[in-house]
């Protein structure tokens, strides 16, 4: 069982943390090699997103939006104005979505006896518990299909649970702290969307490598019997 399905790492940035009702600042995607594992940085896609309703006046009294403004404004080391110009910079929301699913099309496989979904799979951190909602969120907004697959995915949250919930480090599961347990090389400054997808796809790839090392030794067949 083979797995012939583009896997795409993805990241959203965003003006508030709820899911809910969160905008979109920016997405970010970088597709994996099913069969090598090898990162394609050359075919990555970066946009930013202008989120609507940041020309009003209210836009800023939200407390949760304005907390989140003052966090990236921190993380970047500038001021809150300055995040609210770069953002107003960035294309409108239809248009950065509907650039996303054209690209994620690009990675889509042609369907064929015995393979159901075609679709690329979603991977990243935290991807099921933030991204794929607001990407859903988006589709319904925009009336499109889903451009990446509902039903797989390579979330590396969990994934990083099954190997180190029984240790006493790292001591909490914060993508920041796994940068610094694995003590990743800084390319650039972290949660930006382009840099977070890099460094969530050596890890995903790193481990995927590792289970299939692992799983081609190990014995599973009959293993219950």
């Amino acid at each position: 069982m083979k797995n012939e399905r583009w896997i795409l790492t993805v990241d959203i940035e965003s003006d508030s943390a709820d899911k809910n009702t969160c905008n979109v600042v920016e997405i970010a995607a970088v597709p994996i090699h099913p069969e090598t594992l090898e990162i394609k940085k050359d075919q990555a896609f970066s946009i930013a997103v202008k989120p609507p309703g940041i020309d009003k006046d209210e836009y800023m009294e939200d407390a949760q939006r304005k907390k989140t403004v003052a966090w990236h404004a921190k993380n970047h080391g500038v001021t809150s104005d300055e995040i609210i110009e770069r953002w107003k910079k960035g294309v409108m929301e239809k248009t950065a979505w509907k650039n996303f699913c054209s690209y994620c099309d690009k990675y889509k496989v042609e369907k064929k006896r015995g393979q159901w979904y075609t679709e690329p799979i979603p991977a990243g951190y935290n991807i099921m518990g933030f991204d794929m909602p607001i990407f859903e969120r988006l589709a319904a907004k925009y009336k499109t299909k889903m451009p990446l697959s509902t039903v797989t995915n390579l979330d590396a949250m969990p994934m990083l649970f099954w190997w180190f919930e029984d240790l006493d480090e790292p001591n909490n599961f914060k993508m920041d702290t796994w940068r610094k347990f694995f003590d990743m090389k800084a390319i650039g400054t972290a949660h930006d969307a382009l840099i977070d997808v890099y460094q969530e796809s050596e890890i995903i790839t790193r481990f995927l490598k590792f289970h299939r090392k692992q799983s081609s030794v190990e014995k599973f067949k009959g293993s219950f019997a």
